[in-house]
């Protein structure tokens, strides 16, 4: 026993030997040994087949959400990984290790698998966490996209990422061009067309105070988002107020919260004219109505998937860092699934539902 405490000792004070000589080479010009790169392949892969989750939340197989998820990678991830046809950025590419191509991601990685990486980062790599802390919606987009990579052809990505789009408009692009509203039309759309995706707020005809309140609060890191947070990062306050107002002057898009959606519109109205009172939920157009303050939300011609997923994220907590927040958080927190399913059928089936009867 003894013999093997000795050896452990010999090589404890080896190994910091080694490390205080400086020896160790540690510029990124400069591969890892084979060893040491062997084993850190070994515990990354197992490390993310242990702690990815169990379950696939969102139908990865919805043609919206990959559209979405094509948004979100061509501003967050193609200028360090590329895409189909386009290079990375070269100096992205001088990391050790470089950010490797992810056309085929999804034939190593399950769907679970790469939502956790994209959600958590990786050590040893330089792959950092998603920005948007519990905002899973915006990584199973991601998730969705990346499915259609290894079978997509060119004009099949090109549908994917939109009209006008590059996949080098990456959030270097938003610092030099902040104040542009076409790059947030590329995904919230206009008077002319609706959102990308149902996950996605229209904000044609949306109260002006309340766009300005919301990009403050992600620039501040108090809203999270981890596509909005860094746009927002690029605006000064003459820029958000100059986005807000244009969104403001714009009238609804004709498509917007229109189509069938599930839930109970009768009680949804009911909800919001009069809300719940046994359960002390308050009509949701005291705040939400034509009269109330503009630094509220408009919540009429809004998606259902959009109300649900926002209320989901005020009652889990997500959305709770604001003195505004934290009031929808208690609301959101006494309101069950059918409730929500039900006044946000309301909401997204009656554009003009800001001036209901309250």
């Amino acid at each position: 026993m003894l013999w093997l405490v000795a050896y452990l000792a010999i090589g404890a004070v080896g190994a910091t030997l080694f490390a205080a000589s400086g020896i160790y080479n540690v510029a990124a010009s400069v591969q890892h040994f084979q060893i040491t790169e062997r084993i850190i392949k070994f515990v990354l892969n197992r490390s993310v087949a242990v702690h990815s989750p169990d379950e696939v939340p969102a139908d990865l197989g919805d043609e919206r959400l990959a559209r979405l998820g094509a948004r979100h990678f061509r501003l967050g991830c193609a200028p360090c990984h590329g895409m189909p046809g386009e290079d990375a950025s070269p100096i992205m590419q001088k990391m050790y290790p470089a950010p490797p191509r992810l056309e085929h991601a999804a034939l190593k990685w399950d769907p679970a698998e790469l939502a956790w990486i994209i959600d958590n980062g990786l050590k040893f790599t330089g792959m950092p966490a998603w920005a948007g802390q519990d905002r899973n919606d915006e990584v199973w987009a991601l998730v969705a996209f990346l499915r259609r990579l290894p079978d997509a052809g060119e004009r099949e990505l090109a549908d994917l990422a939109g009209p006008g789009s590059h996949p080098r408009a990456g959030v270097s692009e938003l610092a030099a061009r902040p104040a542009s509203p076409a790059l947030c039309v590329t995904c919230h759309g206009n008077s002319g067309q609706p959102p990308v995706s149902p996950e996605v707020p229209a904000l044609s005809a949306q109260a002006g105070a309340y766009l300005q309140r919301a990009l403050r609060e992600y620039r501040s890191d108090r809203r999270q988002s981890g596509i909005m947070e860094p746009i927002a990062a690029a605006l000064d306050d003459r820029a958000i107020q100059r986005l807000a107002s244009y969104f403001a002057a714009q009238s609804m898009s004709s498509d917007t919260g229109s189509g069938e959606v599930a839930g109970d519109v009768e009680r949804g109205r009911t909800i919001a004219t009069v809300g719940l009172p046994d359960g002390n939920v308050p009509p949701c157009l005291s705040c939400h109505g034509a009269g109330a303050s503009e630094r509220f939300p408009r919540l009429r011609g809004l998606s259902r998937d959009y109300i649900v997923g926002q209320l989901r994220l005020f009652r889990s907590g997500a959305r709770s860092q604001t003195a505004y927040a934290d009031i929808m958080s208690t609301v959101a927190r006494r309101l069950s699934a059918e409730d929500m399913e039900d006044v946000a059928a309301f909401f997204a089936t009656h554009p003009d539902a800001q001036g209901a009867e309250r």
